[in-house]
């Protein structure tokens, strides 16, 4: 009407001309509603014909894939997606979009493939509490258990499904870590490949960079337990972004040298392809990893050194960067610092970097592969040549160089010195109040050094064979480990003293009923190291028990000195994720089970300084 005023006063008109002007404006605008809700109706019936009802025409776009040379199948599930989203905003233009909250909930899961009544279920409560800042007509769809990592830490918890956004809550160890990304945020979701792993990796990439943990995040990388978790994950990805777990269809540009092979010009997009379902985030970890470089000064000797020959070029600096088929000056290194002093430093010079926005605290390990690297993670070839091909895991009579690769650990200094001190040592008493109480199992050891069993807990490398969790393994049976690096206590949001890391394997199930064999397991483990007692804490699902995904088990190892001999002390709890008609059961059989473990322990416990002890010797020169 503001637009009725001026045209009133601009030409003089009576008021019931600037009415029927304004009539004519609002009719149009309808026009073009009823007009737009009449083409997309046309273009729904299309997609319902070429999902279903026209087999001629799905046959014919089948065998133009076929000419094409692509062995891909119709895209159907990604037609029936756009068939349901031309419906909803038909709707939208008819002036149908005022759906009751019951129907919206019914129609969602009828188009998802769910039972009708199946949204929300008992979880719905648990979203309410935990994210307290609903969208409007939000409704929870579904959750399941899930994990998601962080820095170098995977955080285990709980992924929650609406349908308006992706969500993620965790608190293990008093670490809380929640998230919430609305599916118009998300630009895809890929499955990767899993081989290394038992459970099935997710990479979110999102269209910008949110915020996630203090940080911007361009991806995600989430991992789902369950194969039925990851179906209903596929729905929500088609349904929602348009896009499944495995790539989407999009047009292929040919490049320049094939246009101008090709003896007819023809338009760039000639067929469908699919885009690449695998992106590995190991890409990033490359350009972020420090590569250590050295030359043998002497062919009968094994001494090693800086490069120091005229065409190595920034192999001098010794610590360089991977780019390309090149290395180059690591972009964490100043350019003010100078290669010579660079190139004494026995350890990656870098401690503190400017990185995603943030000033960060770095610490550096080394990755040792079998089979790729030496135990210590050095290759060796005859140069520094850039990939793989030519670099031997053993020091070879021609072998002129060798190399390996520094992994970094970014942390901040999230509180005061004084808030770290105030930081707890364990949690168990906080996460599982009414098991916690009284140890289960205590016994002492004998004269074993507390500072060496200290030593060998906080080592990077579990899997080392003198190292005392390798004898943990072994003892335990446990297969398939996949071992994060550590992460700082300080670095979290809820500080906790020591160290974190997380823990995938395969482990043996004791004999009971409906249980299986074995199980896959997610594990998050805990150490702290003081000048009294060496504290070991783990907090462990068994996702293939029965409710295992609703409860972990957590237990507590607790070493002191005791007259001059090794005690140790085990505690245990269960932390209930959701609630199970199982409870009682499985509190009564947790501790039973957890003490007959603590007693392997002790035997594992001594095995490992019988041989860290008999080492000692031998490494001890005798007298004459």
């Amino acid at each position: 009407f503001e637009f009725a005023e001026l045209f009133m006063a601009d030409g003089g008109r009576s008021p019931l001309q600037c009415l029927g002007w304004v009539c004519d404006q609002l009719c149009g605008i309808s026009a073009e509603k009823r007009r737009a809700s009449r083409v997309l109706t046309r273009a729904r019936d299309q997609c319902v014909r070429l999902r279903a009802g026209d087999f001629s025409r799905c046959a014919a776009i089948v065998q133009k894939l076929a000419q094409d040379g692509t062995d891909d199948d119709v895209p159907l599930q990604h037609l029936r997606a756009a068939e349901q989203h031309l419906a909803a905003l038909e709707r939208w233009l008819r002036g149908e979009g005022g759906e009751k909250s019951g129907a919206r909930a019914e129609r969602i899961a009828r188009e998802l493939g769910l039972v009708a009544g199946a949204l929300g279920g008992p979880e719905a409560g648990e979203f309410d509490r935990i994210f307290s800042n609903h969208l409007e007509k939000e409704i929870l769809i579904r959750s399941f258990p899930g994990s998601v990592k962080v820095r170098n830490f995977r955080h285990p918890g709980k992924v929650f499904i609406t349908n308006n956004r992706l969500c993620f809550y965790s608190n293990v160890l008093g670490v809380e870590v929640s998230c919430a990304f609305k599916w118009i945020q998300i630009a895809s979701l890929r499955l990767e490949e899993n081989a290394d792993t038992c459970t099935y990796p997710v990479l979110v990439t999102f269209k910008e960079p949110l915020q996630f943990d203090g940080k911007d995040v361009k991806t995600l990388d989430m991992r789902v337990f369950e194969f039925s978790d990851l179906g209903l994950l596929q729905k929500s990805a088609t349904y929602f972004v348009g896009a499944d777990l495995f790539g989407i269809y999009e047009d292929e540009v040919l490049s320049p040298e094939a246009k101008s092979s090709s003896p007819v010009e023809k338009p760039a997009s000639q067929r469908l392809v699919r885009t690449a379902s695998m992106i590995s985030p190991d890409e990033v970890l490359k350009e972020l990893s420090m590569w250590e470089l050295e030359r043998r000064t002497n062919l009968f000797r094994y001494h090693w050194k800086a490069p120091y020959w005229p065409h190595d070029g920034a192999a001098k600096m010794k610590w360089v960067a991977l780019e390309g088929s090149e290395y180059i000056r690591h972009p964490f290194i100043p350019e003010s610092e100078e290669e010579g002093k660079i190139a004494v430093s026995d350890i990656p010079p870098v401690e503190v970097v400017d990185f995603l926005g943030m000033r960060r605290k770095c610490t550096w390990s080394t990755c040792p592969v079998d089979g790729e690297t030496d135990e210590l993670g050095w290759q060796y070839s005859t140069d520094f040549v850039v990939g793989n091909t030519g670099w031997l895991p053993y020091c070879g009579s021609v072998s002129f160089v060798r190399r390996r690769c520094w992994q970094p650990c970014f942390y901040t200094d999230a509180d005061e010195a004084e808030g770290e001190d105030r930081a707890p040592i364990s949690l168990i008493q906080n996460k599982a109040p009414s098991t916690a109480k009284q140890p289960i199992f205590e016994q002492v050891l004998g004269e074993i050094s507390l500072e060496l069993l200290g030593q060998s807990l906080e080592s990077d490398d579990w899997k080392d064979p003198d190292s005392l969790m390798a004898f943990y393994w072994e003892e335990t049976g446990a297969m398939d480990l996949e071992i994060s690096p550590w992460s700082d206590g300080s670095s979290f949001a809820s500080v906790v003293k020591g160290k974190v890391r997380t823990i995938e394997m395969r482990s043996p199930v004791p004999p009971a009923p409906m249980c299986p064999k074995e199980t896959r397991v997610l594990s998050t483990w805990h150490i702290v190291v003081l000048p009294d007692k060496v504290l070991l804490e783990s907090v462990t699902m068994s996702l293939d028990v029965p409710c295992g995904t609703m409860f972990n088990v957590i237990s507590c190892d607790s070493f002191t000195m005791q007259d001059g001999k090794l005690k140790m002390s085990r505690t245990c709890g269960v932390e209930w994720l959701q609630s199970t008609w199982l409870k009682s059961m499985v509190e009564q059989n947790v501790p039973p089970q957890l003490k007959a473990v603590g007693e392997r322990m002790v035997g594992v416990v001594t095995r490992w300084w019988e041989k860290a002890r008999s080492k000692q010797k031998d490494a001890t020169p005798t007298s004459p």
